[in-house]
């Protein structure tokens, strides 16, 4: 990772920083590019108009790195209101969540008991033929192996859980085997967390050939045959269009895999695949937490640097 990737997270955690600008009205506005909006309602209002544009979501209750258990339970709670609203008016049901905000930095039982309910929650109310799933983010290496291990119970008792992996980690190839065997949908990223040389190939060309490589292996036939569901995150306009070709000859129909973006990132690059019949998903984040999301999008966007400095220059 970059210098400046690493400057922005470093902004993005810091306590005092985000207490003095999270309120700031250009701060809002950085997010509200990236963010919808504070409440479920907002979130169900802006996923349907997506479904109108052809494209799906994946909602995202906003937050990481909790250590209170009251924090925890509001989040719950709110995924499981947005599950039964999403559900009423027909929207299909990816809820991604970071294992933190189940209570992985409590307990690994904390967290698998949370994630158990949301999984329980969606399994309930799952419509015949459909893909809905608890999609589990993937953050930084401390935590990868507690994750996987949590992803394996889930789905070893028959539960509608997903699984993010990182193309950087240099352990991935192997974890990806495990997790294909499961039988569900893999969430394929580059990765965004500053890792070690030791751990993690850094950015640029190895990072893109590992990804390559990995969605070769998730674009086999047998194995979404199998009932695999490859989706690529990414908005890399050349490695869309590599998945893509490798797709085609190998005759993988375009409702056997989708593409996965931001809110607020490259919308002419989601509105082509979408007018092109392949399958978009946008990753939707919503709540009040809004400060460390939006500053990791300006460390993946520098163009929107400068109302983060103005945000802090005027911070009182």
């Amino acid at each position: 990772m970059n210098l400046w990737q690493k400057a922005m997270i470093y902004l993005a955690t810091h306590p005092k920083i985000k207490q003095a600008v999270e309120n700031k009205s250009l701060v809002r506005k950085l997010g509200q590019r990236y963010i919808e909006g504070k409440d479920e309602s907002d979130l169900i209002g802006k996923s349907l108009d997506l479904k109108s544009s052809g494209m799906g979501t994946s909602f995202f209750c906003l937050g990481e790195y909790i250590r209170d258990a009251r924090v925890i339970d509001q989040t719950i709670t709110s995924l499981k209101t947005t599950i039964l609203l999403a559900r009423r008016v027909g929207l299909d049901l990816h809820t991604s969540i970071d294992p933190t905000q189940a209570g992985l930095m409590i307990s690994k039982r904390c967290c698998q008991n949370n994630l158990e309910d949301l999984a329980y929650w969606i399994k309930q109310g799952a419509r015949a033929g459909s893909r809905d799933l608890l999609m589990m983010d993937m953050e930084d290496a401390a935590v990868t192996r507690d994750t996987l291990n949590i992803f394996h119970n889930l789905r070893s008792q028959g539960l509608p859980v997903g699984i993010t992996l990182q193309a950087c980690l240099i352990r991935t190839p192997g974890d990806l085997g495990p997790v294909m065997e499961k039988s569900t949908a893999v969430r394929l990223v580059k990765g965004a967390f500053a890792e070690k040389p030791k751990i993690a190939l850094q950015p640029g060309n190895a990072v893109d050939r590992a990804y390559l490589s990995l969605a070769d292996r998730l674009l086999d036939p047998q194995a979404i045959e199998q009932g695999v569901f490859p989706v690529f995150a990414t908005h890399d306009p050349i490695l869309i269009k590599k998945i893509i070709a490798k797709a085609q000859a190998r005759k993988i129909s375009a409702d056997q895999f989708e593409f996965e973006m931001l809110l607020g990132v490259r919308p002419e690059l989601q509105k082509n695949l979408t007018n092109r019949n392949f399958q978009v998903r946008i990753y939707l984040p919503y709540g009040k937490d809004i400060w460390p999301y939006a500053i990791r999008r300006v460390g993946e966007n520098p163009k929107n640097f400068k109302f983060l400095i103005k945000s802090i220059l005027t911070a009182k």
